[in-house]
This record gives C-alpha cells, sequence and structure tokens, in this order.
C-alpha cells in the first residue's frame, strides 16, 4: 500500500470514528438533506465549482414525516458555473445561486431562502486544491397565524375557530440577510477515479434574529459543518466511497456517517452507464437506503429513504422520508490549442 493509500485511508477512519463517537445527538430541524453529497452548496460554500465540468444544477426534495401530522417538506435548488483567467493559470473562480424552501406543521411555517455564493480554488500542486468559499442570502421565514389553535377558541363545549385567539404576534412574516462561509481540501488522482474532500463550514454567522415579537435575544445560532467525501477505485469496475457530516448547531448535533459501492457498466465514451448502491447512517436516528444511476458523466438521479430508528419510531412506525436528487453537469468543448486551467477531477 503506497502512502497516499496509508493517508487516504487513515483520514477515513479518523472521520468516521470522530462522527460516531460524538454525544449528545438530537435532531435539529434546520434544512437539511440525507443525501449529503448531492447537495452540495448546502453542505458548504467552500464547494462552489468544485466538481468535473463547467456548469452544475441540481435540484434536491424531501418529504419527512407523511405519517404524523407535523410533516415536514423541503426543496433546494442550485446552479453554479466555472470562471477561469488564463493569466491565473493556477486559479479557478466559482459562482452560484441556490434557492431553499423549507415547510412544516399546522401553520405551514416555511423558511424562504435565495442565496448567491462566491468560490475560489487554488491549485496548490498536481493532484492538491485548496478551496474558499462564501454565501449571502435573502431570507424569509413566515407562518399562517389563522390555521393555528388555541385555548382562547374554546367556548366551553368545543372548539370554535370564530372566536379570537388573544394571541398577539408583532409580524407573521420576517425577513434577514445571512451570511456563510466555509474551506475545503481537495485531493484528486483522476487516472485512478480517485477524489477526496476535506472541509468545514460555518452558517449563519451574523445570528440574526428569528422572534415573532419583539424579542432581540431570539437569534438564528451558527451551524458548523465539518464534511469529508471520498472515493476509491478497487478495481477495474467497482469504486467505493465513505462520507461523513457532522452538524452543530446550538445545543442540537446531527451526525450522518455512509458508503457505498459504484459499478460500471458501460465505459465507452458518451455512452457511460453507472449505478451506486450504499446506505447512510444519522446517528440514533435513521438507516438510510441510497441508490443513484449515473449516465455519460452528465446526469445523476438519487433515491434515498429514511427508516427512521429513534424513539420517534412510536409515532412513524418507523417510516421516515423519501429523498430525491438530480445532478445535471455540462461539459463545453474546449479549442484544441487551449489548455485546460486548474484541472478539477
Amino acid at each position: 500500500m503506497n502512502s497516499f493509500k496509508k493517508k487516504l485511508t487513515i483520514s477515513f477512519w479518523v472521520l468516521l470514528l470522530v462522527f460516531l463517537f460524538q454525544k449528545n445527538h438530537l435532531n435539529a430541524q434546520d434544512i437539511h438533506f440525507s443525501q449529503i453529497g448531492n447537495s452540495p452548496l448546502n453542505i458548504s460554500p467552500a464547494l462552489t465549482s468544485v466538481f468535473s465540468g463547467d456548469i452544475r444544477f441540481v435540484g434536491n426534495y424531501k418529504s419527512q414525516w407523511q405519517s404524523v401530522p407535523v410533516n415536514f417538506m423541503t426543496f433546494a435548488g442550485s446552479y453554479e458555473m466555472k470562471f477561469l483567467n488564463k493569466n491565473m493559470p493556477n486559479s479557478q473562480f466559482g459562482g452560484g445561486l441556490i434557492f431553499n424552501y423549507d415547510q412544516a406543521g399546522y401553520g405551514d411555517l416555511s423558511l424562504s431562502q435565495l442565496g448567491v455564493n462566491l468560490g475560489y480554488t487554488h491549485q496548490m500542486s498536481k493532484r492538491n486544491f485548496l478551496s474558499g468559499g462564501f454565501q449571502i442570502s435573502a431570507n424569509q421565514r413566515m407562518f399562517k397565524p389563522q390555521q393555528l389553535s388555541f385555548d382562547d377558541q374554546f367556548d366551553g363545549e368545543s372548539y370554535n375557530s370564530d372566536l379570537s385567539s388573544a394571541e398577539v404576534f408583532d409580524d407573521p412574516s420576517l425577513f434577514y440577510l445571512n451570511f456563510s462561509a466555509g474551506i475545503n481540501w481537495h485531493y484528486q488522482i483522476p487516472e485512478k477515479r480517485t477524489r477526496l474532500d476535506l472541509g468545514a463550514s460555518i452558517f449563519n454567522l451574523n445570528e440574526a434574529p428569528q422572534s415573532f415579537f419583539d424579542r432581540k435575544d431570539v437569534v438564528l445560532a451558527q451551524r458548523i459543518h465539518i464534511h469529508g467525501m471520498g472515493s476509491m477505485m478497487v478495481s477495474e469496475n467497482i469504486d467505493l466511497s465513505l462520507l461523513g457530516l457532522l452538524t452543530k448547531q446550538g445545543p442540537y448535533s446531527e451526525t450522518i456517517v455512509g458508503f457505498g459501492a459504484k459499478i460500471y457498466l458501460n465505459k465507452t465514451m458518451t455512452k457511460e452507464l453507472a449505478i451506486q448502491f450504499g446506505a447512510n447512517y444519522r446517528v440514533g436516528d435513521a438507516i438510510i437506503p441510497t441508490f443513484e444511476i449515473d449516465f455519460r458523466n452528465m446526469i445523476k438521479l438519487g433515491l434515498s429513504y429514511d427508516v427512521n430508528t429513534s424513539v420517534f419510531t412510536e409515532a412513524t412506525n418507523g417510516k421516515g422520508s423519501p429523498e430525491f436528487s438530480i445532478i445535471y453537469t455540462l461539459r463545453k468543448v474546449k479549442p484544441l490549442n487551449e489548455k485546460k486551467l486548474c484541472p478539477l477531477y
């Protein structure tokens, strides 16, 4: 085993052990997906334009806990593109847009987010790349108080929606700006289909106020991500992948670890086809079988399902949430006399 494989193996296992032995895992309901590798801009702004290709579209949809009254629905979509400068052959700039929408509960508590991502990648050596990214987003959080019921609407015999709830909200809708940043190290050996991303990011840097009342002490806590995602070729037609994500937000934390086996069914140029089977585990909460199809190195479809294993399974009967993802990558045709700059992947 050469030195790189030793370092890669050690990095993976250290990462997984750190994740697995984190304590006090509680589930926060901020926007999050189980297919963590298929929603990169929600993992870190530093992953902006860190992909093979020139333009990338990503879509994600998750419907959570349909078997209980208070369910969650989350949608995300993003667009990224690269900007190369011939005068800076070891540099790559990237930009992107991301839209997130989340809705939950009887009162349709929702979050709409539109963000702009900026990223920069520097090629430190033939196989090592260091990236940094920044995101600024406009956010609206709102709910519909008329859809909620309160004690004061009980007339002594039954619930009466015509009665006043006696609740006074300053504004059922609030708007705020949000700032986030991250860093990522990327390692690759394209000819061996080997890659590794390790990084960290901080969301909600400015801790924007979140109260629907006039209270300044209710803020959106900073959310910290530590991520690791990589794959390694183990045979001519099979790759193995490992991934991990640790999320901490205030007193809450979430840890996901996972693995997958990618099988190349066709490697003929323009007809490439591969499938991947895997499973993720949200510590203390859910087992998540995953399946992906990768066609022509251009379109990737992902499907997963959360099988609930926490104490909440008494309400869900083990039913968690289906999740779908689609990634569409475009590659521009380069002129024959043009040298590819900052060759990620």
